[in-house]
């Protein structure tokens, strides 16, 4: 049984190709504490990507957001890449009030494909994605 047309299996494929040429360090998913509705991620997410260019010069995330409950509450999953990345994130969120202890970090397995993490939510019409990069210096 395949849940995707032909199309969206050929973006989720090329997507997946693509982010697996990154030999990312985790994979996240950040649920937040209260509904957090898809504007507020937005915002947050644009926050997150200051602090960090503001903290670190070397990383990589990519981020797909989920919208649940009938757009009412979103939620978060990355795939990260850079030193002390992990910890910034946590420590954004945490300072926000925004997470509990509803934080996943795991390790990246490259084996498995970048697609395997991300190709079930790149499909879905429910979503937002993006990059965060250094900006130049």
């Amino acid at each position: 049984y395949n849940m995707y047309t032909q199309q969206q299996s050929q973006v989720v494929t090329s997507m997946g190709n693509w982010l697996g040429e990154t030999d990312w360090d985790f994979f996240s998913t950040i649920t937040y504490r209260h509904n957090v509705k898809e504007k507020q991620n937005y915002n947050i997410m644009q926050k997150l990507k200051s602090t960090l260019n503001t903290q670190h010069n070397d990383f990589k995330v990519f981020y797909v957001t989920e919208f649940t409950n009938y757009n009412y509450n979103t939620h978060n999953h990355l795939l990260v890449k850079g030193d002390g990345i992990i910890e910034t994130i946590n420590s954004f969120y945490k300072g926000k009030g925004l997470i509990g202890d509803h934080v996943k970090h795991i390790p990246y397995e490259k084996d498995k494909g970048a697609h395997f993490y991300v190709s079930k939510y790149i499909s879905s019409s429910n979503i937002d994605y993006d990059f965060i990069i250094p900006e130049n210096k």
